[in-house]
């Protein structure tokens, strides 16, 4: 009996590191490449390195120019950019609202 338990005990293990650590990560890869397959010119975005900026250019490749003031321009890869800042006129009503602060 001993023996029959302790492949089963693999594979429930595997299946735990499966579920825990691989399938999360690799939702996470497929977020960015979406993020990065629907960035245009004029989205506002944080890199990384926690530099907020407007698009300005995406260039052939890995790169895009970011202006990060006015005609102030970088040029930064692709992979540095960890999210895109939503316009205010797609934030929910909800959320602009002063944080469920009641006037009693």
């Amino acid at each position: 009996m001993g023996s029959l338990l302790l492949p089963l005990y693999i594979l429930i293990f595997l299946a735990l590191i499966w579920f825990i650590g691989i399938r999360p990560q690799q939702k996470r890869r497929r977020e960015m490449q979406q993020l990065l397959g629907q960035l245009s010119v004029g989205d506002d975005i944080v890199t990384a390195g926690g530099v907020y900026g407007t698009v300005t250019e995406i260039e052939d490749g890995e790169t895009i120019l970011l202006e990060i003031a006015e005609d102030v321009d970088i040029r930064i890869a692709k992979a540095s950019i960890s999210k895109r800042i939503p316009a205010e006129s797609e934030i929910p009503a909800e959320a602009t609202s002063a944080g469920g602060a009641s006037s009693t």
